[in-house]
Parts: structure tokens; sequence; C-alpha cells
């Protein structure tokens, strides 16, 4: 099985205001709208991570009525991303691999999971989305890998990981996507922007 941990903890200190919650088009909220394309894409169980102002993301955030999604409270989310990544693993133990999505990317789509899936097979250990050299989102780790995960520590996400295992990657060349952190970035993505993209 693979399972999905989305990361939503975060205060949106550069946003000014909790963008989980912010309008991403088609009545959807940028939470929901990087959750949709995981289910979409059949996943069996997509384990979203809340923190800062959990029950007003959880209440507010129109997240799918959806027996595979599952909400988790990470308390300790000020202690950065990889509080909140540990939190969602623990979720998914019994899992041959977790896809980590980030919560603030609502360009991602169902067809790009379904590339980044497909890539994962035995022995592979990651499968990550390129745009030239850039590593992108979201990646795909094998269950072997959870204990390094697991032992990330601050602001982190999993990015120190996938330096670690870059030589063992499976590298798809797909499209960037982008963070909505800052006004300016949701600004682009007010304007009906189509890409998405960096």
């Amino acid at each position: 099985m693979i399972a999905a941990v989305v990361l939503a903890a975060g205060a949106s200190s550069r946003m000014g205001r909790l963008k989980m919650l912010l309008p991403a088009g088609g009545g959807r909220t940028i939470l929901r709208a990087a959750v949709e394309p995981l289910l979409e894409a059949a996943l069996p169980r997509v384990v979203v991570v809340l923190g800062c102002q959990a029950e007003r993301v959880r209440r507010e955030s129109g997240l799918p009525d959806d027996a595979r999604v599952e909400i988790l409270v990470n308390e300790r989310w000020q202690e950065g991303m990889s509080s909140s990544l540990a939190r969602g693993l623990e979720s998914c133990a019994d899992a041959g691999a977790a896809l980590i999505a980030l919560g603030d990317q609502p360009g991602n789509t169902a067809d790009r999971v379904r590339r980044i899936v497909e890539a994962f097979r035995p022995g592979v250990r990651l499968v990550v989305p390129v745009h030239g050299a850039l590593a992108s989102h979201p990646v795909l780790f094998s269950r072997e890998l959870f204990p390094e995960l697991a032992a990330l520590s601050g602001d982190v996400g999993a990015r120190e990981v996938v330096r670690r295992h870059w030589h063992e990657a499976v590298l798809l060349e797909l499209p960037p996507l982008a963070d909505i952190d800052s006004p300016e970035d949701y600004g682009r993505l007010g304007a009906g922007t189509e890409d998405l993209s960096d």
C-alpha cells in the first residue's frame, strides 16, 4: 500500500493569515485543492497533518468527506516541519511507501500523482519529480527510508533524506510546483494563473 502524508501544520507566517483556508478556485480552499488529487489518483490513505489553529483548519478547509482521509494534529508543530512529517509517518507504519505532499501546493494534479506512484516498484527507494536539476514535489519514499525521515529535526522537510539518497532515486521530469507562501504567490493564483509552476 502507498499512503500519502500532507503537511499542513504551519503558521503561514509569510502569508500573514492562514493560507490553508484561502480560496483556490472552484469553491475549494488551498488545502482541499492539495488533497483532492491524491484521492483522485486512488491512493488508499491520505493523512493530513494539521498544527496551527488545527480545529479551525479542520472545520473550515472543506476537506473531502472521504473514509480514506485521516486528519491528525501535531501538537509539536512549532518545532518545525520535521515533527509533522514524523507525526504523519506514525500513521503509515504499515505502508510500503509514503508520498509526502505539501498542503500549500494546489497546483498538484491526479495525473502527476499517478505518474509518481507508477514509477515505484520493488527495489526503488524514492521517486522524485524534477525540473531540470531541481527536485520538486510530491516525493515518494519507500518504507526503508521511514526511520531516516522520522529522525529529522527542526524546520526541515524531507529534503535532507532526498539529498542523501539522490543517487538511488528514480527521477521523473515534471513541471515544478509552486508553494503558496506569500501574498505575491497567492496573487498569482488569485489572478487565475493556470500555470502554478515557479
